[in-house]
């Protein structure tokens, strides 16, 4: 059985963006900072690709990246 969650809306999925890996690596690279330091690094990149989406979207999808690579 699948797990049918639906995405929230403003949450962009990792197919749908080229900076998706850029995301990611920005997150990864800080592996040794806190948390917070590291998610506003990949918010901050996310934003840069992004700067049509409003800062909880960019938040949010960033957020749901983050728990389904299991990052950090």
């Amino acid at each position: 059985m699948s797990c049918n969650i639906p995405v929230q809306e403003g949450v962009r999925k990792p197919a749908d963006c080229k900076c998706y890996s850029a995301v990611m690596r920005t997150y990864s690279a800080l592996h040794d900072e806190p948390h917070i330091v590291a998610m506003d690094a990949a918010i901050r990149v996310y934003r840069f690709h992004h700067p049509e989406d409003n800062k909880r979207d960019a938040h949010l999808t960033v957020e749901r990246w983050l728990a389904e690579g299991h990052v950090h």
